[in-house]
This record gives structure tokens, sequence and C-alpha cells, in this order.
């Protein structure tokens, strides 16, 4: 097998992993915590970011580990913190601009596609 195709096996496998960690994890925050407010989400989210940011530090020079854990895993689990993870990198590589842009940029377009996407079902 070539290392693409069992890297793209492991993403599988490991999105599989963090998907249902996520559904668990934030079913019992969010039991726990009450309605009102996503805490189930938020924490998952920043656990995820911590999780990443902690791999991505201290294991810089595994690049095909940090890219199952980053696209499998920790993607399944939340794809918050490869956001993170991405603009970050553009941050810590000196690409201001472009750094500006995805944080932004995804936030904000994000939430227009959201209520765009919303807006259009209305009618169906």
């Amino acid at each position: 097998m070539t290392l693409i195709v069992i890297e793209a096996v492991l993403i599988f496998v490991g999105a599989g992993i963090g998907s249902v960690l996520r559904h668990v994890i934030s079913g019992w925050v969010g039991f726990r915590a009450g309605p009102g407010f996503p805490w189930g989400t938020l924490t998952v989210n920043l656990l995820g970011c911590f999780v990443l940011g902690f791999f991505a530090s201290s294991m810089p020079q595994d690049r095909t580990f940090l890219f199952v854990l980053s696209g499998g895993i920790v993607g399944g689990f939340t794809t918050f913190s490869t956001l993170m993870f991405e603009t970050a990198n553009l941050a810590l590589s000196g690409q201001n601009r472009r750094f500006l842009l995805n944080a932004f940029g995804s936030l904000f377009l994000g939430f227009l596609a959201f209520f765009g996407g919303v807006a259009l079902g209305a009618f169906f």
C-alpha cells in the first residue's frame, strides 16, 4: 500500500473515533451544564484546539502523525481546531495578511454562508 492510502485509512478510522468522542463528551457536558448555552460544543472545540496545539508543538518533526491526528481524530472531533491550527501557522510563519484573511474570513464569511443557507432553506 502507498503512504497516501495508509494515511487515508488512518484518517478515516481516526475521524470516526473523533466523531464518537465529540458526541459523547459534548453530550455529557451539555447534560451536566443544562440548556441555555452550547457548553458541550465549546468544550469540545477548546479541547480539540488544546490537543492539536500540544501535539503540533511537541512533535513537529513527525508530519505524518500530525497530519493523521489533525485530519483524523481531532478533525473528526472538531474542525474548529484545524481552523485554529492552520490559521496559527500562517501567523507563526509571518504571513500576517493571510492570517487575518483566514481568521476573519472564516468567521464572518462562515456566518454569512450559514445565514444564506438559512434564508434559502426558508423557501423550501
